[in-house]
């Protein structure tokens, strides 16, 4: 009896011990479950972002988005952390613009502006995204440091917008955006403007912006789930999917015999460009629309605005919205490079220009009165307005090259100049 009774008091001395070290397993089990759940939801956060919202993005102002093959089956699902390809391989540089949720060279930044800061944001073609130069080279990125920490600089540049597709993407971010300052860059070749445009087109900002908040409301009462059961959502509503990482890198000029390349149908050399020009245009490795643009634009620059192509009622439209809602807009322009130099003649004659008119861009003011006509409209309009090209003629004359030779876009040191010019005028 005696045996059996200290064994039994030894069994239930043991059942304790048992009890715990399972308890112990489950726990690791629990927390290691825990931290494998929550690593697997931080990578699919990080991998797999989902926008704030789909409505808002740059494939919408993007003048080539429907035409462009490679970019149709973008336009459903917008362009968002996509990798574009630019470069001038004459003039020795290449970018990889990285592009956030909304499509725009820029970081993440939410619809909401960061609290304490004031918001602005930078609107036009790719002289304001940055064609050229680094990110933090571009007009927004050296105006943000200008402005410092107690400003919010956004780059809302899109390369080839049109000035109507500037036009709706300037009052539809002063209306989503709620910045403080809109600044709009208009380089040369905006004016003369588009005649297709009608103020009716911005009727409908309102209602955009409202199924904006609807789907951003969505989204945020979705946060709490898993994010891979988000995608699965998104997936079987059929809507796009996001990954920050591994998509592939779009060579914005693409080589002939890509379609969107001129050179494509046409086997014989031109005899009005360079023969390293026409080379690397025909490899994507410079803009191949070179040649147009040497063609059009000194026509554009001595237009008579008087007879058509104004752009006040663009500007007119802009300026309505932005008073209704208080946003202080400034219109920057910035000039054609041949007008500030001679020193750009022979690339503009090795790009296709006629001879003589290269020569007459720099001295003949009826290339250059566009920037005068601007301020008068901007005037009119009580438009606060910022003129760039003294201050980037002073730098060339100094012997400090504010362009690119060939690609005719600003290099570094121009950039700061312009953006040291709007700096002046934003600051207190």
């Amino acid at each position: 009896m005696n045996q059996i009774s200290m064994a039994s008091v030894k069994s239930n001395q043991n059942l304790p011990r048992k009890r715990r070290s399972r308890f112990r397993g489950l726990l690791f089990s629990l927390i290691l479950f825990v931290l494998i759940a929550g690593f697997q939801e931080i990578i699919f956060r990080i991998f797999f972002p989902i926008p704030e919202t789909t409505r808002f993005n740059r494939i919408r102002y993007q003048l080539l988005a429907e035409s462009d093959p490679r970019f149709q089956p973008l336009f459903k699902r917008g362009l968002a952390y996509d990798k574009l390809l630019f470069e001038s391989r004459p003039d020795g540089w290449r970018h990889i613009h990285y592009l956030n949720r909304f499509g725009f060279r820029e970081r993440d930044f939410s619809i909401a502006p960061v609290s304490g800061k004031n918001r602005v944001i930078v609107v036009g073609d790719s002289i304001t995204e940055g064609q050229g130069v680094s990110t933090r080279e571009t007009i927004p990125g050296q105006l943000g440091e200008m402005l410092g920490t107690s400003h919010e600089v956004l780059n809302l540049g899109v390369v080839a917008a049109t000035l109507d597709k500037v036009t709706l993407l300037a009052a539809e971010s002063a209306v989503i955006l709620s910045p403080q300052t809109l600044v709009i860059v208009l380089y040369a070749n905006d004016i003369p403007a588009p005649p297709a445009f009608t103020i009716s087109s911005l009727n409908s900002i309102d209602a955009i912006s409202a199924k904006i908040r609807q789907e951003i409301d969505t989204n945020i009462s979705q946060s709490y789930l898993p994010q891979f059961v988000r995608i699965a959502l998104r997936i079987t509503a059929d809507q796009p999917v996001y990954n920050r990482f591994f998509g592939s890198t779009i060579r914005y000029f693409a080589p002939e015999p890509d379609s969107t390349n001129p050179f494509s149908n046409q086997q014989n050399p031109n005899p009005k460009l360079s023969p390293e020009l026409e080379q690397a245009m025909r490899r994507g490795e410079i803009n191949p629309w070179l040649l147009q643009q040497s063609e059009a634009m000194p026509g554009m620059l001595k237009a008579n605005l008087a007879l058509g192509g104004s752009p006040e009622p663009f500007l007119a439209a802009v300026s309505q919205i932005c008073l209704k809602r208080k946003i202080r807009l400034i219109v920057a322009y910035v000039p054609f490079y041949g007008t500030l130099s001679e020193k750009y003649i022979g690339p503009m004659i090795a790009c296709g220009m006629d001879q003589n008119t290269a020569k007459a861009l720099s001295i003949d003011p009826d290339y250059s009165h566009h920037a005068k006509d601007l301020a008068e409209i901007c005037t009119q309009l009580k438009i606060e307005f910022v003129d760039s090209t003294r201050a980037l003629k002073l730098k060339e004359d100094t012997g400090l090259a504010q362009f690119w030779n060939y690609d005719s876009h600003p290099n570094a040191a121009g950039y700061q100049t312009i953006a040291d010019s709007i700096f002046k005028k934003i600051k207190p």
